[in-house]
C-alpha cells in the first residue's frame, strides 16, 4: 500500500516538473485542446456563453449536426446514410439556439459570429441537395461508429444484431423494390397521360380544323351568293334601263308616224 502511494507520488512530481518545463504555448494549446473536449461533451446545463462556444467550435470543425445540438447521422442496413431527422426539427433547433445567442442578448463579435454560423447551419441542413453532399461526407465516421460499436458488443449481442441488420436490410431492399416498381408505374402513367393529352389535343385540333374550314367554306359560299345576287340585280336594272330606252324609242317612233300621217293627211285634204 505504501509502495503504490509512493509510486503515485512520484509519478505526479514528475508529471509537475514536466508541465513547468513545458513551453507556455504549448500548455496554453493543450488547455485549450481540453476545454474544447469538454466542450463537444457538453449537451445540458449551457449558458449562452457555452453555447456561443460550442457553436464556434462546430462550426470550425465544420459539423452542423453537432451545432444544431442534433443526433448525427447513422447509417442503414444497406450501407447508406440515416439521418431521419424532420425539416421541422432542425427549424425548432434553430431557434432554440437563435434565442439563446441572438447578438441583441449577448453583445460581442463572438455572439456575431455564432449567430451567423447558426444560420449557415440551418439553411444548409434545409437544403436537401446540401444536406445529402453532408451525409456522404459523414458517412465514413458513423460507419466507424457502427464498428467500433459491433466491435465492443459480446459475442450474443452481435448475433442479435447482425440479425437484426440483416432483417433490416431485407426490408430496406423490399422497400426500395417497391418503391422503384412504383415509380416506374408512376412514370408509365404519366407517359400514357400525356400520350391520351396529345390525341385530344389532336383530335381537338382536326375538330377545330375542320370547323375552321367549314366556317372558311361559309363565308366563301355566303360571298359568291352576295355577288351572285348583286350581278342579278345589275343585269336586271341593266335589262330594264335597256326596256325603258326601247319604250321610249317605239312611242317616239309612234310620235313620229302619228304626225307623218297627220301630215299626209292635210296634204290630202289640201289638194
Amino acid at each position: 500500500m505504501a509502495d503504490r502511494i509512493f509510486e503515485r507520488i512520484l509519478n505526479q512530481t514528475a508529471a509537475d516538473v514536466e508541465a513547468k518545463q513545458q513551453d507556455p504555448e504549448l500548455r496554453r494549446k493543450k488547455a485549450q485542446a481540453s476545454e474544447e473536449d469538454e466542450l463537444r461533451k457538453l449537451s445540458t446545463g449551457m449558458t449562452a456563453g457555452d453555447a456561443i462556444k460550442r457553436i464556434l467550435l462546430a462550426a470550425k470543425d465544420k459539423d452542423y449536426f453537432r451545432l444544431l445540438e442534433l443526433p448525427a447521422p447513422g447509417v442503414d442496413a444497406l450501407g447508406r446514410p440515416d439521418w431521419p431527422i424532420s425539416s421541422g426539427e432542425v427549424s425548432k433547433a434553430y431557434r432554440k439556439l437563435s434565442i439563446l445567442v441572438h447578438p441583441d442578448k449577448n453583445p460581442g463579435e463572438e455572439a456575431r459570429r455564432a449567430f451567423e454560423a447558426l444560420n449557415e447551419a440551418h439553411r444548409t441542413l434545409k437544403d436537401k441537395d446540401k444536406l445529402e453532399g453532408i451525409l456522404k461526407e459523414h458517412l465514413e465516421a458513423a460507419q466507424k461508429r457502427q464498428e467500433e460499436a459491433l466491435a465492443g458488443a459480446s459475442l450474443e449481442e452481435r448475433v442479435v444484431l447482425q440479425a437484426q441488420q440483416q432483417a433490416q436490410a431485407k426490408a430496406l431492399r423490399r422497400a426500395q423494390g417497391e418503391a422503384l416498381q412504383a415509380e416506374v408505374l408512376r412514370q408509365m402513367r404519366e407517359r400514357q397521360e400525356a400520350a391520351k393529352r396529345k390525341r385530344e389535343a389532336l383530335e381537338q385540333s382536326k375538330y377545330r380544323r375542320r370547323a375552321e374550314e367549314a366556317e372558311q367554306q361559309d363565308e366563301e359560299d355566303e360571298e359568291d351568293e352576295r355577288r351572285r345576287q348583286e350581278e342579278e340585280q345589275r343585269r336586271q336594272q341593266q335589262q330594264a334601263h335597256e326596256d325603258s330606252e326601247d319604250d321610249e324609242a317605239a312611242v317616239a317612233r309612234r310620235r313620229a308616224l302619228a304626225k307623218r300621217r297627220q301630215q299626209l293627211r292635210k296634204k290630202s285634204s289640201g289638194m
